[in-house]
């Protein structure tokens, strides 16, 4: 289970990125990409409807 605070399109967090070396938050696209490509299976990505949290849910 994957939860953020930031669904890496927010405008807060692209300032922070460019502010923190090294900071970078993901899309839940970009997490679920990752999980397939580390064979993880049954991936559920839930954004909230009003704010830019995520939820990331995947099976080994």
């Amino acid at each position: 289970m994957i939860v953020n605070e930031s669904d890496g399109t927010d405008a807060a967090v692209l300032k922070y990125e460019k502010i923190i070396d090294g900071m970078k938050c993901y899309t839940a696209g970009q997490i679920s990409e990752a999980l397939r490509a580390a064979v993880f299976r049954k991936i559920r990505t839930d954004h909230h409807s009003k704010k830019p949290w995520i939820t990331v849910l995947a099976k080994k």
